[in-house]
């Protein structure tokens, strides 16, 4: 006799996508660690939409799935944008102000709170019971993740981050309508063009020699590429096929590998609080996962 749906031990197609879009973003900060000096949070903020748009663009065509935007809803479509462009701008800004870790666990830890009241009121998805100690879980995980000897308390910073963390969800709510419609694909590229092209002036007030540099060029294609192209396709997909609640708070795996790859690959030093704080985040992911029908 088959398993009941719904009730299976295995994670499901849409829970994957999001991770692996989750972990696709959590190089962001390694990249931006790397990069030459010289890079500021807002030139790297408008590389990934800039370069992330062009390889959307180059995809659509090698495709042939060029969107034709002329029938799309379009306070939706620029709702959605605007979501990717103001996290972009206030993330990295509220960072600069309050440091990785404050600026981080407020923007992260408010996102899938915001997610889930605005998919209660404009797609009428009451989040399942599991999403509500998960979530919980999560942020006191972030936290731990977050506790260090240098932490600042900017007003400005955290008002930022609380900014960032909202646009994030109204981005993953009115995006996922627009998914319902378009393939992720699509999608992707038409907001990614709306805010590269919002965000340009970026380029004329802020420092870019460093691009040109040959580790400048590698930094902005994985920018592109890997942490934005790749990794809000594979979110969005993840989304179309997951309640938005438990998607976002899903992407809550991005600064649990995050936090992987400074320990191993920046060879950043480990306290047991981080460590509290990773299997906190990981054990919440993977009970959602494994519970998100």
């Amino acid at each position: 006799m088959s398993p009941e749906p719904g009730k299976h031990a295995l994670i499901g197609k849409g829970p994957l996508l999001v991770i692996a879009g989750a972990l696709c973003f959590s190089t962001t900060g390694t990249a931006q660690a790397l990069s030459p000096e010289g890079a500021t949070p807002m030139v790297i903020g408008a590389l990934r939409l800039c370069v992330g748009g062009l390889a959307m663009l180059a995809w659509c065509i090698l495709t042939r799935q060029i969107p034709h935007i002329s029938s799309w809803p379009k306070w939706i479509t620029l709702l959605s944008a605007l979501g990717i462009l103001v996290y972009q701008l206030t993330f990295f800004a509220a960072v600069s102000r309050t440091g990785v870790a404050v600026g981080t666990v407020v923007a992260i830890g408010t996102s899938p709170i915001a997610a889930g009241l605005l998919g209660a009121m404009f797609l009428r998805e009451k989040p399942q019971k599991i999403w509500y100690p998960a979530t919980a879980v999560a942020i006191i995980g972030l936290a731990f993740l977050s506790l260090s000897d240098n932490i600042k308390a900017d007003p400005l910073g955290l008002i930022l981050a609380l900014v960032a963390g909202f646009s994030y969800g109204v981005y993953s709510v009115f995006s996922k309508s627009l998914a319902g419609k378009y393939s992720p694909v699509q999608v992707m590229t038409v907001l990614f063009a709306i805010g590269a092209i919002l965000i340009t002036p970026v380029f004329f007030i802020c420092p870019i020699a460093w691009i040109a540099s040959p580790p400048g060029i590698l930094v902005s294609l994985h920018l592109g590429v890997v942490t934005t192209a790749l990794a809000y396709t594979l979110y969005l997909s993840g989304l179309k096929l997951t309640p938005v609640s438990a998607g976002v708070t899903l992407g809550l795996f991005e600064p649990f590998a995050a936090a992987c790859w400074g320990i191993f690959l920046l060879q950043e030093p480990v306290m047991l609080q981080h460590i509290i704080g990773i299997i906190l985040l990981f054990s919440s992911t993977t009970l959602l996962a494994l519970k998100t029908r």
